[in-house]
């Protein structure tokens, strides 16, 4: 598999009372100049979307489907995490009698709806380049039902392996799905509970990493060399450095990445902290493998917003606000300018939790839209952080070069983040500006790497009162101007507030 490399970039912080470049020039405060020595990713992997098989597909219908490929379509991600449960396509479970686990065996079923939506899953994935990450909620069928006795050695259960193998060769090497490009050992196998309620009770990070071994022989024996293990798919930023450092000293040659799920509150972002701690992160786990970053890139598999969470219903009450959507396309920037590789926002779409919730008579409301039918009690709009979402993914194409500014002093960097990109092709790109602060800020921006742009410019404004929305209801440009990425533009950013410029309609 060919990997993206990238730069894993601690900037450091500039006094704006020195105003001094470390070249002894002068750095006006009021220009934001993305230079060739600024590069912190050159070759970004992109963003995407959690879209897993649906629990429940009778709850859709045609305009359902309609609406999840219309979406889905102007979303662009370029890849996706997809998750599903083996007990879904896993029947007929025969323990042989006797101790010898590599003589247990299953029979197979990819006929219902579910292996259904599988299908429609990655058939669109398959034609649209999107690389997909894969993997099984739960070792078990269930949450409180061992049935196939495999909670006690959790993913290091050699039965995990070849299940997992039998069906990776099954879409991969017969369908023909090579979209499919990383597999998921494991969801969150750092987050423990309590025995019968939390799917990694019995987890521990040796089972974990056993399992890693298990899966890299099994897949490796079945051809499946292309596809790689996400290193961790753990969550939380502790949890998270403890997999990591674990895994940096152990067993990195077996992974494919450092994965984590990132759930954060709005102090992290709000207050540019998240940064700090990706840079943190960054030198303590980059001191142990020195293949971190480069052949084997930092990606955030799950992220959100904790703050507005209900926990009885598993939902996020702020989901619908202007707010959540900067928040968000924040908490991308600040991981992006910290060296992160690709991020896979949670969630796509509402619709795929609907079984699994505290109570099935209120889904999960995590998504960018809900495609439940209109005679569900549920609500059916594109929410504002869709269209946040759709500008950033649609910019941050694939091998997309990234830049920071040459500003980077403590007060801006409190409340004040902005990145410039070039595409791979070297023919379009933009800047992405956001303001956290209570004041509008006016600044110019341009990259100095030359660039082959079409002489238009076209702004989007994300905030309050700032969105447009073209007849489908999809965002389009507050206004489109003459000019050059390579050329000193003068923009306004509002006060908390998101302005992209790029040189293509996105």
């Amino acid at each position: 598999m060919k990997k993206s490399k990238i730069s894993i970039c601690l900037l450091p912080l500039v006094s704006l009372m020195a105003l001094s470049s470390c070249g002894g020039q002068i750095i006006d405060p009021t220009i934001i100049a993305f230079k060739k020595e600024n590069l912190v990713q050159s070759s970004f992997g992109g963003l995407g979307v959690e879209w897993g098989v649906y629990e429940d597909t009778d709850k859709l219908d045609e305009r359902s489907r309609e609406r999840i490929f219309e979406n889905i379509q102007r979303l662009n991600p370029s890849r996706i995490r997809c998750m599903i449960n083996y007990d879904w396509f896993v029947t007929n479970f025969n323990d042989r009698g006797d101790e010898d686990k590599t003589n247990d065996t299953w029979d197979y079923d990819f006929t219902n709806k579910m292996a259904a939506n599988l299908d429609e899953i990655l058939s669109y994935c398959q034609s649209h380049k999107i690389e997909v990450a894969f993997g099984s909620w739960n070792v078990v069928g269930s949450l409180v039902d061992d049935k196939w006795n495999m909670m006690d050695d959790c993913t290091s259960d050699i039965r995990w392996a070849k299940i997992s193998t039998f069906i990776l060769d099954y879409l991969v090497n017969k369908k023909g799905y090579t979209c499919i490009r990383w597999f998921v050992n494991g969801n969150e196998p750092n987050y423990l509970g309590i025995k019968g309620l939390s799917k990694n009770w019995n987890n521990s990070f040796a089972k974990w990493a056993k399992g890693v071994e298990n899966v890299r022989k099994a897949f490796d024996d079945a051809g499946l060399n292309n596809i790689q293990i996400v290193g961790g798919d753990t969550t939380g930023l502790v949890g998270t450095k403890e997999y990591w450092t674990s895994i940096a000293k152990q067993c990195a040659e077996s992974v494919g990445d450092y994965g984590a799920h990132l759930y954060l509150s709005n102090y992290y972002i709000d207050e540019g902290v998240l940064l700090e701690e990706i840079q943190n992160l960054n030198k303590d786990i980059h001191s142990i493998d020195r293949g971190y970053g480069s052949e084997r890139p930092v990606n955030i598999w799950e992220c959100g917003l904790l703050d507005g969470k209900d926990a009885e219903t598993d939902s996020n009450l702020l989901i619908k606000t202007v707010t959540y959507g900067i928040r968000m396309a924040d908490f991308t920037l600040q991981s992006v300018l910290g060296g992160v590789n690709g991020l896979t926002y949670w969630s796509f779409d509402d619709a795929m939790n609907f079984i699994y919730t505290t109570n099935p008579a209120t889904p999960k409301r995590w998504g960018m839209f809900s495609s439940l039918t209109s005679d569900q009690p549920y609500d059916q709009e594109v929410r504002p952080w869709f269209h946040s979402s759709c500008l950033l993914t649609n910019l941050l194409s694939p091998q997309s070069k990234v830049y920071a500014s040459d500003i980077q002093d403590e007060e801006v960097k409190t409340f004040f983040r902005s990145i410039g990109v070039i595409n791979e092709a070297n023919n379009s790109g933009g800047f992405v500006a956001i303001n956290r602060g209570s004041e509008d800020i006016t600044k110019s921006y341009y990259l100095e790497q030359e660039i082959n742009g079409s002489g238009k410019l076209y702004i989007y404004k994300f905030g309050e009162g700032q969105i447009r929305l073209n007849d489908q209801g999809f965002v389009k440009p507050n206004y489109v101007i003459d000019g050059s990425l390579n050329k000193k533009t003068e923009i306004k950013i509002p006060a908390n507030s998101m302005v992209i410029v790029s040189s293509e309609e996105l």
